[in-house]
């Protein structure tokens, strides 16, 4: 019985360090949705001075929308991660119960004999009514066992009773944090529904606005466009420079190992804001309000607060700082064999050739003010190619 006792405590002690490593990612999760959710709530304040609807206010709101779902499902995952508490809880409780039953038992049986023989006289006695000297001898080692057995008994049977309220103090804790998260989960299921009937709303106001949007999407291929093919030029140049195709055949021992430290940071790469949210994520994607319509994005849009500083998400050396129309000004900053490109900024701090070092500023972010938020758009190439920087930067 002590043998099975031990193996419950062991095994919900393992549950309880398990299921605590699991609250505490769920915790983190919850907390970075909610972060997100009162960055995307700031911003959308920002934009709401717009008498109409735009497509950076719809695709904030689109983020709040994720960022809500993504946090009712991490509440989901909280319920069943109580509800499993709860239940190993109670069947501890249930094995403790039958236990410390029969441990009271035994003890009743251990008070009626030593009741029986309770004086020294009738110890004596007992002792003296063996057969032989051995079986005297034996009932007296079995008289001191039997003694220290019943304190042994005692205070296994306090040791019960104090786990006994113990679990029943922390099954009273795990029912009232599920009725908490069940709340939580009510209240944000219906923040959920207002915020999709707002997008519906939004969707209906910018397709009544096709033209105006058609107008904003062909500025933005223009720009996408021109900025692809100045950085390709770019890339075209260094290499005529070097006489080589691969404008990195040429690299530094210090060049290399800066772009073998990058390509070990994917993944962890910090953002090139402090604080954002992705609006735009890389890809294809339909313009809101213009169905059937899509435009392609070679990095991701960022949108933030006005003032926002841009900066490195590496150390590197700046290869170009250049102007787009309709844009502002782009740095180009490389890191070996990778490049890491920052478009949209106003009062660059940074110029062609300077040394860089991680979250060292390079300018700010432009704010908009018809949007009144501030965006930039990154990218991040390896040679010619072009890849996903959601892939890069840290989650």
């Amino acid at each position: 019985m002590r043998r099975a006792l031990a193996f419950i405590l062991v095994h919900v002690l393992f549950t309880i360090i398990v299921s605590g490593q699991s609250k505490e990612e769920l915790q983190m999760q919850k907390q970075k949705a909610y972060d997100d959710l009162k960055l995307t709530r700031d911003l959308m304040e920002k934009t709401s001075a717009q008498r109409s609807s735009s497509v950076k206010q719809l695709r904030l709101l689109q983020n709040g929308i994720n960022a809500r779902a993504g946090l009712i499902s991490t509440l989901e995952a909280e319920l069943d991660l109580l509800s499993r508490s709860i239940q190993e809880t109670e069947e501890l409780i249930g094995q403790l119960t039958i236990d410390n039953e029969k441990n009271k038992e035994e003890y009743a049986r251990l008070i009626y004999f030593a009741y029986r023989n309770h004086t020294e006289y009738e110890k004596i006695m007992y002792i003296l009514a063996g057969a032989t000297i051995s079986q005297s001898y034996q009932r007296y080692k079995y008289l001191k066992y039997i003694s220290a057995y019943r304190v042994r008994k005692a205070n296994e049977i306090d040791s019960l009773i104090g786990e006994l309220d113990l679990q029943k103090d922390r099954l009273n804790l795990f029912k009232n944090e599920k009725l908490m998260a069940i709340e939580e989960k009510e209240g944000e299921q219906q923040k959920l529904l207002g915020q999709r009937s707002r997008r519906r709303s939004m969707v209906s106001d910018l397709e009544r606005r096709e033209s105006e949007l058609r107008r904003e999407v062909s500025e933005k291929e223009r720009i996408a466009t021109a900025l692809e093919t100045r950085i390709r030029e770019i890339i075209e140049e260094e290499a005529r420079k070097l006489n080589s195709s691969n404008i990195y055949a040429a690299m530094t021992p210090e060049q290399e190992l800066v772009g073998k430290d990058f390509r070990k940071n994917r993944g962890k790469l910090p953002w090139p804001v402090e604080k954002g949210i992705v609006t735009v994520g890389f890809g294809k994607h339909e313009v809101p309000g213009l169905r059937g319509s899509s435009v392609q994005n070679n990095g991701i849009d960022i949108t933030s607060s006005p003032g926002t500083e841009v900066r490195a998400v590496f150390e590197g050396q700046v290869t170009k700082v250049f102007a787009i129309l309709g844009a502002n000004y782009t740095v180009l900053i490389r890191h070996g064999e990778f490049l890491s490109v920052y478009q949209n900024l106003v009062n660059v701090r940074v110029k062609t050739g300077d040394k860089v070092l991680t979250k060292e500023r390079l300018g700010e972010a432009f704010t908009d003010e018809k949007d009144n938020v501030a965006s930039v758009h990154f990218e991040v190439w390896q040679e010619r190619t072009i890849l996903n920087p959601e892939e890069w930067i840290s989650k």
